[in-house]
């Protein structure tokens, strides 16, 4: 058995799992998704595809600025769900990809104490989001009430439909995903 899992992803069994589960509630925008996900993880996990990933990108402050702001506007002042925010993601994506998924070149830095303590708590906080964010969904199918324990996205609709809540969430949304990738950290 480690044979067959040396050097797996380990976000594909997670990406299998939210793939099958998208396809069992019938999204199926979001099923091909992360299916397309599972896919491309398998075929780098048993090196079907022959290419080399480069160094990550580096992109200048303002460059992301700009990309945060037209991403925002195009968000803000189309139709939610409406072709705009469909040419918006296709545009994204290839740039998205490419800013999460390659490979780390040169030495890296020995863990420490504060690094495996702080990989604990974003792992703890991640499974109680998921499973809590999978109760709520199976709590609104089973009992047809999905005010109760309403999912994350109950809650924040209503924040989304107004514009200038939208607005505000879609630049702070964007700003943690900046913070999240690290990407005006100094070496």
């Amino acid at each position: 058995m480690k044979q067959l899992l040396r050097g797996i992803n380990p976000w594909l069994p997670v990406f299998a799992f939210v793939t099958m589960f998208h396809i069992m509630r019938g999204s199926t925008g979001d099923a091909i998704i992360f299916g397309l996900g599972t896919a491309l993880l398998i075929a780098d996990w048993k090196k079907l595809l022959k290419w080399h990933m480069p160094e990550r990108p580096k992109f200048g402050k303002v460059s992301v600025v700009i990309a945060i702001l037209l991403s925002s506007s195009v968000l803000f002042f189309s139709e939610r769900g409406g072709w705009q925010d469909i040419v918006l993601l296709l545009a994204l994506a290839p740039i998205a990809l490419t800013m999460v998924y390659y490979r780390d070149h040169g030495p890296k830095p020995s863990s420490t104490r504060l690094m495996a303590r702080t990989k604990w708590i974003w792992l703890t906080l991640a499974l109680v989001m998921a499973v809590s964010e999978l109760f709520a969904y199976i709590w609104a199918s089973v009992f047809k009430d999905d005010q109760s324990y309403p999912t994350i996205s109950i809650i924040v609709n209503p924040i989304l439909e107004s514009p200038y809540g939208r607005g505000i969430f879609l630049i702070l949304w964007m700003l943690i995903g900046v913070g999240i990738l690290q990407l005006w950290r100094k070496k």
